[in-house]
């Protein structure tokens, strides 16, 4: 009798497993910028072992292999039509500001827009791998500031492989599309939180000249299990300095689950890169000081800040999560210096 109870344990604890994977069946749509490198999407799927008919639907803006191409905002629309809610546009033209423009629009939205990393012109060394979009291109291709993931040639060995930058982006979308079916709780910022935290540059840190966090690994990815274990990033900022002692800051939050607020410090001296979780002690004993603490991704992604003169500051974002832990310092989180001068408003002075 006892084995009896121990075998109908074992019986039922196997139910409750299919039941759970049986909840991740809410298909997973994606929506393909024409039909270039559709068939990398498509394949990436298979080799993660789903139906392309069930689980996760591809889908493409038109019938032709390049045209008519849709341009980001226009590609948004398109994908809301067919209820997609991850994008692949496997095209040259890549600009990091991209992020910044789109970044409301697609996160109100609960969308994602893998991008190519092939830019028309050099994209600035230290811009932020963004938050809204994928970058990605082949490892050991074209790299540099924004890059976000690499993937090797030959990627997996099997439908979704290729060696152009063209099949790599499909290949990474038909990927994430799959890990979001796997575990149905995580939002797209857990996808790429995964896919960060076990790609081959995740314990250095970010490197722009290794594609970002470096070539990715799918099935480790898709080992992990609960959000919010998931290691913490920081948010995508962009600075300016403008008149009256002001600096503007564009941040694009990275809204994981486990992420509460962003966060705002300022140092005197450049704070070397931590690729770890930090407490606000230890941030303070590296000579920072926090100025701001709050959510800016629901409304605008814009925040101003005032510096007084002959002050020299590095700014670093963070995000922060509910039991009081900041994100690991990247190097693209530190922006600066910045150093102001009062103008000079007569000249006989």
């Amino acid at each position: 009798m006892r084995k009896r109870i121990i075998n109908l344990t074992v019986f039922f604890a196997v139910l409750v497993c299919m039941c759970i994977q049986a909840e991740a069946g809410s298909p997973v749509r994606v929506r393909i910028n024409t039909t270039h490198a559709l068939e990398n999407a498509v394949g990436a799927v298979s080799d993660a072992g789903l139906s392309v008919t069930t689980d996760v639907i591809i889908t493409s803006s038109s019938q032709f292999n390049g045209h008519p191409f849709l341009s980001p905002d226009k590609f948004i629309q398109d994908a809301q039509s067919v209820q997609a809610t991850i994008l692949s546009s496997s095209f040259s033209g890549w600009d990091y500001l991209l992020d910044t423009q789109l970044y409301l629009k697609l996160t109100k939205n609960g969308l994602v827009h893998v991008y190519a990393y092939e830019p028309r012109h050099a994209q600035p060394p230290n811009a932020p791998p963004p938050a809204a979009f994928v970058t990605v291109n082949l490892y050991g291709g074209r790299t540099d500031g924004g890059i976000e993931f690499g993937i090797a040639k030959g990627y997996m060995n099997k439908h979704g492989q290729s060696d152009t930058p063209s099949g790599a982006t499909a290949q990474i979308a038909g990927l994430m599309a799959s890990l979001k079916y796997t575990h149905p709780d995580w939002n797209w910022f857990d996808v790429k939180a995964a896919l960060r935290a076990t790609a081959t540059n995740f314990a250095a840190g970010y490197n722009p000249k290794k594609s970002g966090y470096g070539s990715i690994n799918y099935r480790a990815a898709n080992l992990l299990t609960d959000s919010n274990h998931l290691p913490l990033f920081p948010p995508a900022a962009l600075m300016r300095t403008t008149k009256n002692n002001t600096v503007v800051f564009a941040v694009n939050s990275f809204k994981q689950t486990r992420r509460v607020a962003d966060t705002l410090f300022k140092f005197r001296m450049q704070p070397f890169v931590i690729p770890r979780d930090l407490t606000l002690a230890e941030l303070k004993a590296l000579g920072g000081q926090l100025l701001y603490t709050g959510d800016l991704s629901e409304t605008t992604n814009s925040l101003a800040v005032y510096l007084a003169n002959n002050e020299m500051t590095f700014f670093v974002w963070l995000s922060k999560d509910s039991n009081g832990k900041y994100s690991r310092i990247e190097p693209y989180s530190i922006l600066g210096p910045v150093f102001i001068t009062p103008e000079k408003t007569n000249a006989g002075l």
